[in-house]
């Protein structure tokens, strides 16, 4: 197979709100099932005060072949929540194609996807769609046996090598606890909260042996799920990146877009529920900002 770069792996490595995090370093346990199986011999390790996994890839003492060449984590009643696109930190010498296999119970799926990492003992995020490809490898939000890690393909390669792996998560955008993928278009009205992750880019992808360049932007997802008429979308909680408004602002010109810093400046208003003030320089306060120049909202300068 050809190994080709991530074209961005730009995803944020904190834990955000509402994520389904798989591991994080601190709430597993190596040996149980609430933890990393005794394959290529896991090791709770802290690098800058950090947990992180240590696995040594070592030959097989018996057992299936190449056992010891992967790490897998159980998942028992994990509910992915309609979140589709998994992301983990992952770092070794060698650059390589990485493959993760997502089992199902009773063989009911068993979806492998790879991204490539470029080496050099460096963290690297890499990208798993699972919301692409054939019906039969998709994944569901429950009935998820197994997560396994090959730095090195399905081979017996690396014998005697150390990876590391940290911050292993579904992310996506979510409103109610739920992925964004779960709402038919145009059913989110009124004031809608966004958690998760809302973010834009494109990466490289495979399920059958050939690689697939995949493009995804939350933005115009989560702008076909909003009705016209929705009023408010809040963003506050949710990380994001590369925003681009354009297609929600295109949709919805009314909604008013509340974000950590500030609210959209094109389309400021005051609300009963929440004492938003605008004012001018000149310390005339306006209802909206209509005309190009600064303003102060809620105490910050705003430029239109």
């Amino acid at each position: 197979m050809k190994k080709l770069f991530l074209l961005a792996t730009l995803f944020v490595t904190t834990v955000c709100n509402a994520q389904v995090v798989l591991w994080d370093g601190t709430d597993k346990e190596v040996g149980s099932d609430g933890g990393f199986w005794d394959r290529a011999e896991p090791t709770v390790v802290e690098e800058n005060g950090n947990t992180i996994m240590k696995f040594t890839l070592k030959g097989n003492p018996g057992g299936w072949a190449d056992e010891h060449h992967n790490a897998a984590l159980p998942l028992g009643d994990v509910n992915l929540k309609d979140l589709r696109r998994m992301t983990m930190r992952l770092k070794m010498a060698d650059a390589h194609n990485v493959l993760v296999q997502l089992e199902g119970k009773d063989g009911a799926y068993n979806a492998e996807r790879i991204a490539w990492y470029d080496g050099g003992d460096g963290w690297q995020v890499l990208v798993y769609e699972f919301a692409k490809g054939p019906d039969s490898e998709k994944v569901t939000n429950d009935g998820n046996n197994v997560l396994a890690i090959w730095p090195f393909e399905k081979t017996a390669d690396g014998e005697g090598k150390n990876f590391y792996i940290d911050d292993i998560k579904f992310e996506g955008t979510m409103v109610n606890d739920k992925g964004i993928l779960s709402y038919a278009d145009n059913s989110l009205t009124g004031e809608v909260k966004v958690t998760g992750v809302i973010g834009k880019g494109s990466y490289q992808c495979t399920w059958d042996g050939d690689w697939h360049p995949e493009a995804y932007d939350d933005y115009a997802l989560l702008a076909q799920k909003l009705a016209p008429d929705a009023t408010v979308l809040d963003v506050s909680e949710a990380a994001r990146w590369d925003e681009d408004f354009t297609t929600i602002i295109a949709k919805c010109p009314d909604i008013q877009i509340i974000t950590q810093k500030t609210l959209n400046v094109n389309n400021i208003s005051t609300r009963k529920a929440e004492a938003s003030e605008i004012y001018t320089l000149s310390g005339v306060r306006v209802d909206k900002a209509n005309k190009k120049g600064i303003y102060v909202l809620n105490g910050k300068k705003i430029v239109k």
